[in-house]
């Protein structure tokens, strides 16, 4: 008997020694990657040696996390973690929940309340400094509220809905607050977000089109007015990669193009760039593949269409990217402006070319947690 479990042991010690000779030797050989597409996120390069970075403790810290990006056949891995970790019954990983239906939901938490106000009070500041301006404002739920439903039972987020409220009480009474809660909570048994990614679909944003036209006062297009295209049904959104939950069913992406064609002129700043499009089909060939739409972000974008005389100003996050090319028909110029990216003066640009119409566009996790939304009135 105790033969028999010395004989195990061996055998068990072997073949761990085989599996770590064999998975150096790869790792030896293969090439060092630079990028995850998988995780979408830069890998760490193999650190560079000195005695200072040892003594520091920088270099072990460096070298270990080197490793681990480098890992033989590491997708592989981390798709058995996850499949592991799922029996085991864990349904929250780096802050995203796997919910009901194969939807990850990004977990919200309540800023503090200095933030909130200091974030009001720009946009407040910004709504005096241009009063001959129609301005309207869109806090767009994220979909752990829209479909709260699907989440898991006791998982511990804060209400979104209260603070949008809370937003909608402390803006200036000169800005039109377009309201697309209960719009996209009447629709939450539709396909309105992505199940891997934090933005909506295209669908979503096509009720919040509707719903902004309403504030505005125009009148938008029904669905029967696009041609409804997938253009992917593989994608694996930003969710995906932050949450390390694999085995997960892809999304599709879907554009909605109008049936009757009209010129575009569509010119990126930060690139010196005019194109003659709304959308990157390269896009599709990446990991990314929502910067289908206008290409991700940028400093500043002008679209013209020349279908009237009317100039509308978009202060946004990437939300309003999917959403964006619905306003081409209604307005003449559309000016987009990330403040993530853009430093100089909101006033001064609305002055100089003009602009009747402000639009600021955030989902609600982006509003709270970046700050770039306090640059409006500077």
């Amino acid at each position: 008997m105790k033969k028999n479990r010395d004989l195990y042991k061996y055998m068990i010690g072997g073949t761990l020694i085989i599996f770590i000779s064999f998975m150096a030797l790869i790792g030896f050989f293969a090439p060092e990657k630079s990028f995850s597409e998988m995780e979408n996120r830069r890998l760490q390069k193999k650190p560079e040696f000195s005695m200072k970075k040892l003594f520091e403790g920088n270099y072990t810290s460096s070298y270990e996390k080197y490793v681990s990006d480098q890992f033989p056949f590491r997708n592989f891995f981390i798709g058995v973690k996850s499949d592991c970790e799922r029996i085991a019954g864990k349904i929250e990983n780096n802050e995203v929940y796997l919910g009901k239906d194969g939807y990850l939901f990004e977990k919200f938490k309540t800023p503090q309340r200095k933030e909130f106000e200091k974030k009001i009070d720009a946009i407040n500041s910004f709504a005096v400094s241009n009063p001959n301006v129609d301005k309207y404002f869109m806090l767009v739920p994220n979909s752990v509220k829209i479909l709260e439903d699907k989440l898991p039972k006791f998982a511990p987020v804060d209400d979104e809905l209260e603070l949008i409220r809370s937003v909608q009480k402390s803006l200036d009474k000169d800005i039109d607050f377009v309201d697309v809660y209960d719009t996209l909570l009447s629709k939450n048994h539709e396909y309105i977000y992505y199940k891997t990614d934090h933005h909506w679909t295209t669908k979503g944003a096509f009720y919040a089109y509707e719903k902004f036209c309403e504030n505005v006062g125009i009148t938008p297009h029904n669905e029967g007015y696009f041609d409804i295209n997938e253009v992917t049904c593989d994608f694996y959104g930003s969710l995906y990669s932050k949450s390390g939950f694999r085995r997960l069913s892809p999304d599709s992406i879907q554009l909605y193009i109008p049936k009757t064609k009209k010129e575009l002129e569509v010119e990126y700043f930060d690139e010196g760039k005019i194109g003659d499009t709304l959308y990157d089909f390269n896009s599709l060939n990446k990991k990314d593949k929502y910067t289908i739409f206008l290409g991700g972000n940028h400093p500043l974008i002008k679209i013209s269409s020349n279908v009237n005389e009317k100039k509308l100003l978009i202060v946004k996050d990437s939300y309003a990217n999917s959403l964006i090319p619905f306003l081409t028909d209604h307005f003449g110029q559309i000016y987009v402006v990330d403040l993530r990216y853009f430093d100089e003066d909101l006033s001064s640009l609305i002055e100089k070319e003009n602009i009747g119409d402000v639009l600021i566009l955030f989902n609600v996790k982006t509003f709270f947690e970046d700050d770039s939304i306090r640059k409006i009135s500077w």
